[in-house]
């Protein structure tokens, strides 16, 4: 028997659409065995959206079968969902993940960290977030034109805090991709791409003001967040209780206040306040980056 505990994500952190993702300190839970038949349980949060026949748990893991060539006569998996789906926060990475590792485990482990990528990318279609689930940190990454994967790793500052509001509320997929714009302006672009070399200098120094300054976005940002109830208010009561950036998290619904360790609780309950006064459904709480990625554990 053994156990993964794999971390949600938040992506974009601003101008880096599609292209940066950090690992957060919550988690599903995958836990398995071999059998002599395939036994799939699913407990957690929003349990009755998933189902057995079409998971991502079990896809991902027989993606893996199949790439190696190799299968087991049957297991045990149990699937304790810890993060909220269509919120922004990388579940679906998270399942991947997961379920590429359990596959991995089952099989003897003939895949390392970097295959284990590419084949999660392959089935997620990026590696914004799959890469921080699976390797933890702050992480820039891309394809390449021949579909390879490439990221650098950033280990975030230890007093970053992130405050996340998760409302029960979702933005699907399909919904935060239609309202962005087809063509973007030269303005926009230089916007971006400059705004977005400078974040990862605040965050490789640990310089708040300049991730504060940087963390700006004209690409997606501006258009998803019609689709956010009071974004602006959720920005202006964090920022003004302590936080030094805030950004949507993925596509949303989340939304993400960065703040230092002694700021976090007045941000949080900003957020909250603000969620309760406008009858908005949902939790504020305190996160940390996840720095190490999936957590392994052996029983007996």
């Amino acid at each position: 028997m053994f156990k993964v505990l794999v971390p949600a994500t938040t992506a974009n952190l601003g101008p880096g659409f599609d292209s940066l993702g950090m690992a957060l300190t919550k988690y599903s839970t995958y836990e398995c065995e071999l059998n002599d038949n395939i036994d799939i349980q699913i407990e957690g949060i929003e349990k009755e959206k998933l189902n057995v026949e079409n998971n991502l748990v079990v896809n991902s893991m027989n993606k893996l079968f199949d790439y190696v060539g190799k299968y087991p006569t049957g297991y045990t998996l149990k699937i304790n969902n810890g993060i909220p789906m269509a919120r922004g926060l990388g579940s679906s990475a998270s399942a991947i993940v997961g379920g590429l590792i359990v596959a991995n485990e089952l099989v003897g482990n003939p895949l390392g960290k970097e295959e284990l990528l590419n084949l999660a990318t392959e089935i997620e279609g990026h590696p914004d977030n799959v890469a921080p689930a699976l390797l933890g940190e702050l992480i820039l990454s891309t394809k390449t034109s021949d579909g390879k994967v490439i990221y650098r790793s950033i280990k975030p500052f230890e007093d970053l805090r992130c405050v996340v509001f998760i409302p029960e509320y979702e933005v699907s997929t399909k919904d935060s991709r239609e309202v962005l714009p087809e063509y973007i302006s030269m303005e926009d672009t230089v916007h971006n791409s400059s705004h977005l070399g400078l974040l990862i200098m605040g965050f490789l120094t640990g310089d708040k003001e300049l991730i504060g300054i940087t963390m700006d976005d004209r690409i997606h940002e501006p258009y998803r967040k019609v689709l956010i109830k009071k974004f602006d208010e959720f920005k202006k009561a964090a920022l003004d209780a302590g936080a030094f950036a805030f950004s949507l998290s993925g596509s949303g619904s989340t939304i993400i206040a960065y703040c230092s360790e002694s700021e976090s609780n007045m941000v949080c309950e900003a957020m909250q306040n603000l969620a309760n006064k406008s009858n908005i459904a949902g939790v504020a709480s305190v996160l940390e980056p996840c720095v190490n990625g999936p957590i392994y554990e052996r029983g007996d």
